[in-house]
């Protein structure tokens, strides 16, 4: 298809509201891809590094392709630089942080920094359903899961933890808490509340292959292809089409939980009005109340 000369957006960063924080950054497929949940204290990804990222202190690696990771040790100078204290703690999947190491290793002897006053940022290698805690959030979990894509990549989910009163509890006044905790008996239960979900770049099936993000308020996921004759173009490099995501819709349907579907990465070919274009024709009208383009 022929589409417009300009690249939609144009690195222009992008803002979205939902239930859970404001969204913002960027995201077009080769170009970059960073978003930034700032009242989590979080941000997916850094193909570029704007100065709004610079207060984030935990940074999600998905993959390791340059769009998505080229920046992120950008990330941990420019802390230093502006003299934020506290060291940023980058979270990379686990079959990739040895080879990640090298690369910033390397990347740092090439800037010039001296062997010997080399040190590592605070890297955490990140398996599958494991959930754990954010370094400086102990109400935030985090728990990845493996995502198909033509490299090594994983998604996440952002759980909020707290611990909830049981409930044959319910009811009882203060008093009869407070003995009761006097007593050694447990009265709470915990709690993990799925706020945002994000799947990195993937095949449209890994929207199936973990359904449990349609349990979330948000979720993220990408959308690069949005043509009929980008629909063989989608699996050979291993991303999502559109009709991927409509069939997820419709095999979930009244499962989802979702209050916002935030779609992103689209191919840099397509013009802004396409994509909108594309998506109200593709997107079943009960679900497009849902749906927000990340453009």
């Amino acid at each position: 298809m022929n589409e417009s000369k300009n690249i939609h957006n144009a690195l222009r960063q992008v803002h979205v509201n939902t239930p859970c924080s404001p969204i913002s950054g960027f995201s077009i497929s080769g170009l970059a891809t960073y978003i930034q949940i700032p009242e989590l204290d979080f941000c997916i990804d850094m193909g570029e590094c704007p100065l709004t990222a610079i207060p984030l202190d935990h940074v999600f690696l998905t993959h390791a392709h340059g769009d998505h990771a080229r920046c992120l040790m950008r990330h941990h100078s420019l802390r230093k630089m502006m003299g934020v204290e506290r060291d940023s703690v980058y979270y990379i999947p686990e079959c990739i942080s040895e080879n990640a190491k090298a690369w910033i290793k390397s990347e740092a002897l090439f800037e010039g920094v001296a062997e010997s006053k080399f040190r590592y940022p605070e890297i955490e290698p990140v398996t599958a359903s494991k959930r754990q805690f954010l370094r400086y959030r102990k109400d935030i979990a985090l728990e990845a899961f493996e995502v198909k894509h033509s490299i090594p990549t994983m998604g996440g989910t952002l759980y909020f933890y707290k611990k909830k009163l049981k409930d044959e509890f319910l009811g009882k006044d203060a008093a009869e808490i407070i003995e009761l905790r006097k007593n050694g008996v447990e009265i709470t239960r915990e709690v993990y509340e799925p706020l945002i979900s994000f799947m990195g770049d993937c095949l449209g099936e890994s929207l199936l292959d973990n359904r449990q993000v349609f349990q979330s308020k948000v979720l993220i996921t990408e959308c690069t292809f949005l043509d009929d004759e980008d629909e063989a173009m989608s699996k050979k490099k291993g991303h999502s089409h559109l009709k991927d995501i409509v069939r997820a819709l419709n095999e979930m349907d009244g499962d989802i939980k979702c209050e916002k579907i935030i779609l992103s990465h689209f191919s840099m070919k397509y013009s802004d009005k396409h994509i909108r274009d594309a998506l109200d024709k593709g997107i079943p009208e009960k679900f497009k109340d849902k749906i927000v383009a990340f453009i």
